[in-house]
Order: C-alpha cells, then structure tokens, then sequence
C-alpha cells in the first residue's frame, strides 16, 4: 500500500523520522485494516489493529537481541529516494507514544491511500 500526503511543505522543511514514523502506523493500520474487516465489525477491526500497532511500536521502542555478547535493538528507519538513511533513527525510542489513534487523521494533512496492483498470473 502507498500513502500520499497532500500537505505543501515549506521549501527548508526537513523531513524526520519522527514525521515519518507517525505516518508510518496509519500506513500500517490501514494496511491491515482489511483483512481484520473481512470476519468483524469496523470497530472491533479498528481496535484490534490499533492493538497490533501498539505492540509493534513497543518492539521497535524496547526490543532487544542479544548476539555475540553484543545487544542490537530494532529500529524504524526510513530512507530517501537515493537510499540514504535519514538521521534519527537510533534515537526514536517512542514510537509507541506516535503511533497512538492510528486512523484519527486530520483531514488538512490530504492523505490517500493507494492499493498495490498485483500481476495476474
């Protein structure tokens, strides 16, 4: 699934990770918003897949494998078209706290959802 955002952004404005990563549960959510609608109610599919997000954002914020007596934490990171990874990344520790109300978007910020289109075979 592809997200647009219609919101015009001043020419200076640098995008963070922290925009991205608020954006990035309600891509989530609206991803898996239908496969929870096909066998429940609007409400309990909403509610159910805000709950996986939370817990998702808690795995990025507080998860940890340990290997080679050394600790990795798992990260959101984002990257730009050329493939640079944006700043930020290994501070954002509080996805959880960003990805609450996942499908509350303000109607100013021109989101759209786009659904993949899969080749026929």
């Amino acid at each position: 699934m592809k997200m647009k955002i219609g919101t015009p952004l001043p020419d200076d404005y640098v995008v963070s990770h922290e925009d991205l990563a608020e954006t990035a549960s309600t891509l989530i959510a609206h991803t898996l918003l239908p496969i929870f609608a096909e066998t429940m109610s609007e409400d309990v599919a909403k509610a159910n897949v805000e709950g996986i997000v939370t817990e998702l954002a808690y795995l990025f914020d507080e998860g940890e494998i340990e290997l080679g007596g050394k600790t990795y934490r798992p990260r959101l990171a984002f990257v730009d078209e050329t493939g640079a990874i944006l700043p930020g990344a290994a501070q954002l520790t509080t996805l959880h706290q960003l990805a609450e109300h996942p499908f509350e978007i303000a109607p100013e910020a021109n989101i759209t959802f786009e659904e993949p289109e899969f080749a026929e075979e």
